[in-house]
């Protein structure tokens, strides 16, 4: 679940509290994925039960107290197995595969490879759907922008795959150097 990951990958960062955390979430990984309220706070609850995280209370004069989440040696243990947690079907979430690049620093090249090579199925499986919906609008003359969404689709599609194949060939080589 991308949201845990982002939730518990921010704090291994620095601790803080919630409203820091959905900010740091911003810069990460810009307005495509957000964490909003319910789902962060109740995570962090949870987290909390399971002893991922402690939670200090800081008192503030005249507003409400602040709570500061801070990532436990348990939670490194609940992160690394969300990121190495994943299925073709999770993959194929844009949310899901895009939090798990932007901490591939945190996990081995071959998991980075494996997590890569899925997507690309994933994808490749798209895009023979999407090419499919594409040669049905040639014969509706009628719809020339749904053709055009379609092939602009399919562009996005082709651009992904080959930032896939060009990072995993970065991994590749990594691999390729560690074995030497």
């Amino acid at each position: 679940m991308y949201s845990d990951i982002l939730i518990l990958t921010m704090l291994r960062v620095r601790p803080q509290h919630g409203y820091e955390l959905k900010k740091s979430v911003q810069r990460v990984l810009g307005q495509s994925i957000s964490l909003n309220n319910k789902i962060l706070y109740p995570a962090l609850r949870r987290f909390e039960d399971m002893g991922a995280v402690q939670r200090q209370v800081l008192h503030q004069e005249g507003k409400p107290d602040r709570h500061i989440y801070q990532l436990t040696d348990r939670g490194m243990e609940v992160l690394e197995a969300l990121l190495r947690e994943y299925t073709p079907e999770s993959l194929s979430d844009n949310a899901e595969f895009m939090v798990r690049v932007a901490f591939f620093e945190w996990l081995d090249p071959a998991v980075c490879v494996d997590i890569l090579t899925m997507r690309a199925q994933s994808v490749e499986k798209h895009m023979q759907h999407m090419n499919t919906m594409l040669r049905a609008t040639e014969e509706m003359e009628k719809r020339p922008y749904a053709r055009r969404l379609l092939q602009f689709q399919l562009q996005q599609i082709q651009n992904e795959l080959v930032w896939i194949d060009s990072l995993k060939q970065e991994f590749l080589s990594q691999l390729e150097h560690q074995s030497c």
